[in-house]
């Protein structure tokens, strides 16, 4: 397979592995953005219990290699995308990445902008090395959680409701 082929390849699967992942739950919208919004592919929205839409979101952005690695090697070979990604700016949400090795079919995940919550209140986290860990159903519903948590001290802290 040419160069610009295998290119092609590993985009195309490591979009289709990301939705596959993201749409195993039914609370999360996807938005592709095509790396419109600094660097992101896709804006994820998590819907409230009754289907409604919400303003809690999360930016993914996309990785992929062919070779099967290690969350240690990963964490060298994103050194660069993570640097690059803190060169953009400050992301005022969380956002994380996701990278797909096509030989294995694995996923990690790691954090950009990580949500937390402390006795201080609600902090994004900016990393500017990758922390990588593998992508399962349980990594994402963690990873959902944590955005939800940090999305419920963020609006204690910031909204007050008047008559």
């Amino acid at each position: 397979m040419s160069e610009s082929k295998q290119e092609w390849f590993v985009a195309e699967r490591t979009r289709a592995f990301a939705l596959m992942h993201l749409t195993r739950r039914d609370d999360l919208v996807v938005k592709e953005t095509g790396g419109a919004d600094g660097g992101l592919d896709y804006i994820v929205s998590i819907t409230r219990k009754n289907g409604e839409k919400s303003l809690r979101q999360f930016g993914v952005v996309l990785r992929g290699t062919k070779n099967p690695t290690t969350e240690e090697q990963l964490n060298k070979t994103l050194r660069p995308t993570m640097q690059s990604l803190q060169r953009i700016g400050q992301f005022p949400y969380p956002v994380c990445l996701l990278h797909f090795t096509m030989d294995d079919d694995q996923g990690y995940y790691t954090w950009v902008a990580e949500p937390v919550v402390t006795k201080d209140g609600p902090r994004l986290i900016q990393h500017a090395q990758a922390h990588c860990r593998k992508l399962d159903r349980e990594a994402l519903d963690h990873i959902v959680a944590s955005v939800d948590r940090w999305y419920e001290a963020f609006f204690e802290t910031i909204a007050v409701k008047t008559s």
